[in-house]
């Protein structure tokens, strides 16, 4: 009986943790105050690089030329890939861990094909300084 309740509270909390992906919470924010005596705050351009589009046969050259190439990983934790970035060109992005399976075929698809751009262009080199292997490379 305890075995299940601790099971419970185990997935309880994981999904709860892959839920919030974002850290960044506002608490200052004075709800009782009207709307229009709310500070409005800086809003940040939004540019089309700012959108993840997933690799195909079709758009990789398109991609790599605009920089815009991203391996997806999916996780809780969000590493610094900075410096494979500069290196290689490609991004990294993370999502979080909660994978469908429509997702889970896009995102295998985009990383199989940037993962065969950098083995043909870099050999296997890259698979060290990325320090993981991207969804669907195991």
């Amino acid at each position: 009986m305890n075995s299940l309740k601790l099971i419970t509270l185990l997935g309880i909390s994981l999904l709860l943790s892959c839920s919030t992906k974002s850290n960044q919470v506002d608490i200052n924010q004075d709800f009782t105050a009207g709307l229009d005596q709310m500070k409005s705050k800086e809003t940040k351009a939004v540019h089309r690089h700012d959108f993840l589009v997933y690799a195909d046969e079709t758009n990789l050259d398109m991609l790599l030329k605009e920089e815009r190439a991203t391996f997806v990983v999916f996780g809780m934790v969000t590493n610094d890939y900075s410096d494979f970035e500069r290196k290689y060109g490609i991004k990294v992005r993370t999502e979080n861990c909660v994978i469908t399976p429509g997702i889970s075929k896009i995102a295998l698809l985009n990383n199989r094909i940037i993962s065969d751009y950098l083995n043909e262009k870099f050999s296997t080199d890259w698979i060290a300084d990325l320090g993981i292997l991207p969804f669907g490379m195991n």
